[in-house]
C-alpha cells in the first residue's frame, strides 16, 4: 500500500486526551529535615512525566526545579573562601540566581557592577559572586544560542533588619530585572531555582550542583512544560519565584487591568504565567498575606465550595470576590511555594489534573497519580475537586501539617479577624492609594 493511501489506526482512547499540559510535582519530606533523597526522587518522578512535556526542533522546550537553598554546600563554597560556614545555615543568609541573556553578554561585567552596587545600596552584604557551574556542552543547537549567563550571588542581611530581608530582596529584584532587562529565576532567603532550556536529563547535566549528594531539601517543586504560547527559552521556563503550573490562564488583560489598579507593575511581554506569579507574590511581599491567603484571593472559592452553616466565612468570601474577581480563570492547577507555605490549587474550572498523595517519606502533588511506584504509595492519591486547595506548612525538624480547604478558610477567616483588630486600633498607618479599591477584606492590610 502507498503511502498516499495509508490511514493510521484511531488512537486509544487515553491518547487523544488533552496533550497540551505540563509535568508538574511537588515533594514535601514528612519529617521536615532536608534531604538529597527528596531532590533526587521529584526529579525521577517528573522524568516519568517526560510525556506531558514538549519538543521543539528536537530539544525539551523547558524544565526547572525549585528546592531549599541547599546550605550545606553553601558552607563548604564560603568555608573555601575563609569565611564562616555557619553563615549559610541563618535565616539572614540569601541566595540570587541571576540569568543575563545571551543578547547582553559582551556587556555583562558592567552589568554586573551595576546590580552589585544596587544591592549594597539597598543595605544587604554580599559575601560571594560567581560564575554559576554549569556544563553547556549537553545543551542542544537552540538552547546553545539562547543560553544567558549564569550567575549566583551570596551574602546576609547586612543592615536589613531578618523580618525585613524577604521584601528587600523583592524589591530590589523588580528594581533590577525592570531596569537592567534580566532574569532572576530566583532570589531569596529560603529557596533557589535552577532550570534550562532541554529535557529532565539536561537538568540535572547541566547544573552539576544538584547531583551532588549533599544537596538537600525539604521541599522540590518541579516542572517541565509543554508550551503552546510562547517561545521556548531559559528565561521563561518554570518554576518562577512563587509557582508552576500545568495548563494556561485565559484572563489575561483583564486580570493584568486589575493588577495595575493594585499597583502591582507587570512587565510587558510577560507570560501568563509570570504575570500570576508576579501578582501572588506581590500580594505576600507588598500586602503582607500568607500564601493561603494570596491564593485564595487570585482563586476564589464559589460558595458550593465553602464550609456549609458558616455564615460569617461566606460573607468574607462574597468581600474577597469583589475585591479582586475570578480574574486567574484556567485551565490551570498549581503548585506554589512562600517560605514555609505551600498550596497546591486546581482552578475553578477543574479542566487540568492535580494529585495529592504520600509515599513513606513525602506528601507529594502532581499533575498524574503514577509518579511512585506502587510500592512506595502509602494510600491512594486523590484527585483535587474543581476549585479545591490543599497546603502544607513546614517547620524544619518537625512534622508536616497538612490543611484541607475546610482548614484553610479557617485559617482566611482567622487572619481576616485579626486583621481587621488591627485596623480598627488608633495611629494605623494610612494604606497606599493603589490599594484603595480593594475592599475591606485586603484594604485592612497597610502596604510593607
Amino acid at each position: 500500500m502507498s503511502d498516499s493511501n495509508f490511514i493510521p489506526a484511531p488512537l486509544h482512547r487515553e491518547d487523544t486526551r488533552e496533550r497540551d499540559a505540563c509535568a508538574l510535582i511537588c515533594s514535601v519530606r514528612k519529617g521536615g529535615e532536608a534531604t538529597h533523597g527528596n531532590v533526587k526522587r521529584t526529579i525521577e518522578a517528573l522524568t516519568r512525566m517526560g510525556h506531558r512535556t514538549g519538543f521543539v526542533d528536537g530539544e525539551g522546550d523547558g524544565v526547572g526545579i525549585m528546592t531549599d537553598i541547599p546550605r550545606e554546600l553553601w558552607a563548604k563554597t564560603l568555608a573555601l573562601q575563609g569565611l564562616r560556614s555557619s553563615v549559610a545555615t541563618n535565616s539572614s543568609f540569601w541566595v540570587a540566581h541571576l540569568m543575563i541573556p545571551n543578547r547582553m553578554r559582551t556587556e555583562y561585567e558592567n552589568i554586573l557592577t551595576q546590580i552589585s552596587s544596587r544591592i549594597c545600596d539597598a543595605g544587604l552584604d554580599i559575601l560571594i559572586e560567581r560564575p554559576g557551574l554549569v556544563e553547556s556542552y549537553v545543551l542542544g543547537r537552540g538552547a546553545e544560542k539562547n543560553e544567558p549567563l549564569f550567575w549566583q550571588i551570596a551574602g546576609t542581611n547586612g543592615r536589613v533588619p531578618v523580618e525585613r530581608l524577604e521584601n528587600t530582596i523583592y524589591r530590589l529584584q523588580m528594581g533590577i530585572e525592570n531596569e537592567f532587562s534580566v532574569h532572576f529565576p530566583s532570589f531569596s532567603s529560603r529557596s533557589v531555582v535552577y532550570k534550562v532550556q532541554g529535557t529532565v536529563e539536561i537538568l540535572r547535566r547541566y547544573y552539576p550542583e544538584i547531583r551532588d549528594p549533599e544537596y538537600a531539601s525539604t521541599v522540590t517543586l518541579g516542572h517541565a512544560r509543554y508550551s503552546t504560547n510562547t517561545n521556548p527559552v531559559f528565561e521563561r521556563a518554570q518554576p518562577f519565584n512563587v509557582l508552576g503550573h500545568n495548563g494556561e490562564f485565559n484572563t489575561i488583560s483583564r486580570f493584568r487591568l486589575e493588577a495595575n489598579m493594585l499597583g502591582i507593575n507587570l512587565a510587558e511581554g510577560n507570560s501568563d504565567s509570570q504575570d500570576i506569579d508576579a501578582a501572588i507574590d506581590a500580594l505576600c511581599m507588598e500586602y503582607g498575606l500568607d500564601l493561603i491567603e494570596a491564593m485564595e484571593y487570585v482563586f476564589p472559592p464559589f460558595k458550593h465550595d465553602l464550609i456549609e452553616n458558616e455564615p460569617e466565612i461566606h460573607a468574607m468570601y462574597e468581600d474577597i470576590r469583589r475585591a479582586f474577581g475570578p480574574f486567574a480563570q484556567g485551565p490551570a492547577a498549581l503548585a506554589t511555594r512562600v517560605g514555609d507555605l505551600c498550596v497546591f490549587s486546581v482552578d475553578a474550572l477543574g479542566l487540568r489534573p492535580l494529585w495529592f498523595g504520600e509515599t513513606e517519606k513525602e506528601f507529594f502533588a502532581s499533575s498524574e497519580r503514577g509518579v511512585y511506584p506502587l510500592d512506595m504509595m502509602s494510600s491512594d492519591p486523590k484527585p483535587l475537586a474543581p476549585g479545591e486547595k490543599i497546603a502544607v506548612r513546614i517547620t524544619p525538624g518537625r512534622d508536616i501539617q497538612v490543611l484541607d480547604y475546610p482548614a484553610i478558610q479557617q485559617h482566611v477567616y482567622k487572619r481576616w479577624l485579626s486583621a481587621r483588630a488591627a485596623m480598627a486600633r488608633p495611629k494605623r498607618k494610612p494604606l497606599a492609594r493603589s490599594a484603595r479599591r480593594f475592599s475591606a477584606t485586603l484594604s485592612h492590610r497597610p502596604c510593607l
